[in-house]
């Protein structure tokens, strides 16, 4: 079993971004000395809830700051960007952080976030379908192009390659029985739980997640991350 620490980024009273971030970067680097596997970052717009509109330069940052740990995206919200664009900054983040990444990449919940951008919530799951198609055909494929109703590429090629190859790995948020297993037979590592999930859905969703590996043949073991929020204290009692 492996441990990781989230990092909202979250500031209840708009206090100053510098403080946040100074915050979440002292974290990462004692998570580093104590031996965590790594440190996931979250993606939120327009809003203190959460001060990281953009998760993949807030990596390269901690990996300048760290040694061993693996720094993820929890997630990036894959229909609010272009997808070869997102394609070249994944690939940059690669290689900046040293083969460090894991890309966690979610369709998105928040209705205003996609409307200040100009698009339509209720579009996200066949848009984040394209996008992730994209992606992977730009940093496994020398070159390539793509017709979809959302998106056209035409014939491409993107640089920098990333550095793990063939690409980062990617983590998709599922939280149904259904998306977890889409996420299992198209072949991607599957992060669900929620800070505030009760355990017995957590338990459900590993179990659809054990089944859907089994039924599609694959072989363990298999990476399956549940997020959830702890609260440390010196005594039960206390936390």
């Amino acid at each position: 079993m492996k441990f990781g620490i989230f990092q909202l980024l979250h500031s209840a009273d708009k206090g100053p971004a510098k403080e946040v971030y100074d915050n979440a970067l002292e974290q990462a680097r004692l998570a580093d000395e104590l031996g965590f596997e790594g440190v996931w970052l979250a993606e939120h717009h327009f809003s203190s809830y959460g001060y990281s509109p953009n998760p993949l330069t807030f990596a390269v940052k901690i990996a300048d700051q760290t040694k061993q740990l693996r720094i993820g995206t929890a997630v990036v919200v894959l229909p609010l960007y272009h997808p070869l664009r997102l394609a070249e900054e994944i690939a940059l983040a690669d290689q900046l952080t040293d083969g460090r990444l894991e890309v966690g990449l979610g369709r998105g919940y928040q209705r205003y976030e996609f409307e200040r951008l100009g698009l339509d919530l209720d579009d996200s799951r066949p848009m984040f379908d394209e996008a992730l198609e994209i992606i992977k055909l730009a940093l496994t494929q020398e070159s390539f192009s793509y017709e979809g109703k959302y998106y056209q590429v035409p014939e491409t090629t993107i640089f920098p390659r990333p550095l793990q190859q063939p690409h980062p790995p990617f983590w998709i948020a599922a939280q149904s029985p259904i998306s977890i297993v889409d996420t299992v037979q198209r072949g991607y590592n599957c992060i669900t739980g929620g800070s505030s999930a009760p355990s017995g859905r957590v338990l459900q969703s590993w179990e659809v997640f054990r089944d859907a590996v089994n039924d599609a043949g694959i072989s363990w073991p298999q990476e399956f991350t549940i997020q959830s929020q702890v609260h440390v204290a010196e005594t039960d009692e206390i936390a």
